[in-house]
């Protein structure tokens, strides 16, 4: 899983900066506009505050060699020159918002399959991010495809991002039978090393 972990280790830099500008943003947001918390019809309305305050934010950080790109509608976008990361808020499915009928959409997430013997040389990657009762989630999955809404999303790189850099190098690599790669915490004692999912 060499070009797994090629990704993470360039996605590292982004992990303490992008949970701490979404932590300000949703706490921000929420004291902005107190009314919309409960108003099950206007609470949307705080996803796109979050969204802009933590843009506000993200643009004065030190990324390292990554840099935030503009988009339209104040979307966030972030490059490092070899990898793109489009951020968006995951579906209430928890699965990927689809491409759409959008031409740019549709390019970014046409990425080639991986496989041991070609590594591209740019990746077009999605950080989803959501709301939890502990805080927040991040996770980085890369797409492989277009499909539409309420269709089985593709992609072939799926994980939860991190708090913490340090924390990227407990991760293990699974394959399941659809050749999705997951990667999750190892446990406490596990040692390293790749494994197969069956069944």
């Amino acid at each position: 899983m060499a070009h797994e972990k090629r990704l993470l280790d360039s996605i590292g830099p982004l992990c303490e900066p992008l949970y701490d500008v979404f932590t300000n943003a949703k706490i921000a947001a929420r004291k902005r506009h107190p009314e919309f918390v409960a108003d099950l019809e206007l609470r949307p309305v705080l996803t796109h505050v979050t969204r802009g305050l933590a843009l506000y934010d993200l643009r004065g950080r030190d990324l390292g060699t990554w840099k935030t790109t503009p988009q339209k509608n104040a979307g966030i976008a972030l490059s490092d020159g070899s990898l793109s990361i489009r951020v968006l808020h995951q579906l209430p499915d928890a699965s990927p918002p689809p491409p759409g009928r959008n031409r740019v959409r549709r390019h970014f997430y046409s990425n080639p399959t991986l496989n041991d013997d070609f590594f591209p040389p740019g990746h077009n990657l999605l950080a989803l991010w959501s709301e939890t009762r502990s805080g927040l989630s991040f996770r980085i999955v890369r797409p492989v495809g277009t499909w539409a809404y309420g269709a089985r999303h593709k992609v072939d790189l799926d994980f939860v991002l991190p708090a913490h850099a340090a924390d990227l190098d407990s991760l293990v690599y699974e394959t399941t039978d659809e050749d999705l790669v997951i990667v999750i915490p190892r446990e406490e004692g596990e040692g390293g090393g790749e494994r197969g999912i069956t069944g």
